[in-house]
């Protein structure tokens, strides 16, 4: 628990160099508000509730022990029933995998109806929750 809860905790600050404005990146940025959604044993997700245009912020982190965390980065569209991926990084000790230069706007992404189970149960999970939040509405 503890060194989980250390992983969260340092994976959350290796991402401060990434952050950028919360309102045009794809990304999820230290400096949005984010809650977890989803755990399993070596797998989280979490999601930027502010969004953007309809638009959902989703990060998930798979721990693969000593080869890393993978950070994987994807955005929902709840009104169209679509998923983009935004990005995909292993952060390990010596630092992020590959090195993120430049973060994907909105604009730039390729949108998709999940079809594999795994998009599928990350586009349901996102926009169920959204809905419990917002009181039965996705769009409020």
């Amino acid at each position: 628990m503890i060194r989980t809860s250390a992983l969260i905790a340092g994976l959350f600050l290796a991402n401060l160099a990434f952050a950028a404005d919360a309102d045009n990146t794809a990304l999820v940025s230290d400096s949005e508000n984010a809650v977890m959604i989803a755990t399993a044993s070596n797998t989280w997700s979490m999601v930027a509730m502010n969004s953007n245009a309809g638009l959902t912020k989703v990060r998930e982190f798979h721990d693969m022990g000593d080869s890393g965390v993978q950070q994987i980065d994807y955005v929902v569209n709840c009104t169209e029933s679509t998923i983009a991926l935004a990005g995909f990084t292993v952060l390990t000790s010596a630092g992020p995998v590959p090195a993120r230069s430049v973060e994907p706007t909105f604009s730039e992404l390729s949108f998709y109806k999940p079809v594999i189970q795994h998009d599928q149960s990350i586009a349901n999970n996102v926009c169920d929750k959204r809905m419990a939040m917002n009181g039965g509405t996705v769009n409020k």
